[in-house]
């Protein structure tokens, strides 16, 4: 394959590695967000635990039961959407490893291509020489 033709491989994998790592940093941010959101609702948890053991007025409302409540489908709740940014994290790693193996093996073949035309130039001008 002519040099040429390999550089502007080597360009356009590393343009299309570099879309594949750019689209990777939002659902990065999404997983952080949601683990983020989850250690605080633990937080909360400890705390009104906390609370609830002093506070006999909210148990005798049953306020105690309404916030378990809604701390159980709140915790059920992120963790469906961290399992799903999750998932979108390992199908965008994934690709970004595809990108990457492209990227890499184009260089590699660009690099080897360079240093063979090298290697043949050098051996024309040592024939040229011995020629002399």
């Amino acid at each position: 394959m002519k040099q040429k033709m390999l550089d502007q491989m080597a360009s356009v994998t590393e343009a299309q590695y570099l879309q594949e790592h750019a689209k990777i940093k939002p659902v990065l941010d999404a997983e952080a967000a949601l683990r983020s959101k989850l250690t605080q609702l633990d937080a909360q948890v400890k705390e009104a635990r906390g609370l609830s053991n002093q506070d006999i007025a909210m148990k005798s409302l049953g306020a105690d039961l309404l916030w378990q409540g809604w701390h159980t489908r709140t915790r059920r709740q992120l963790n469906v959407e961290l399992a799903q940014a999750t998932a979108k994290k390992l199908m965008a790693m994934d690709r970004l490893r595809k990108s990457f193996g492209r990227k890499h093996a184009v260089e590699t073949m660009a690099k080897e291509a360079k240093e063979k035309q090298k290697a043949d130039r050098q051996a024309r001008l040592l024939e040229q020489l011995t020629k002399l």
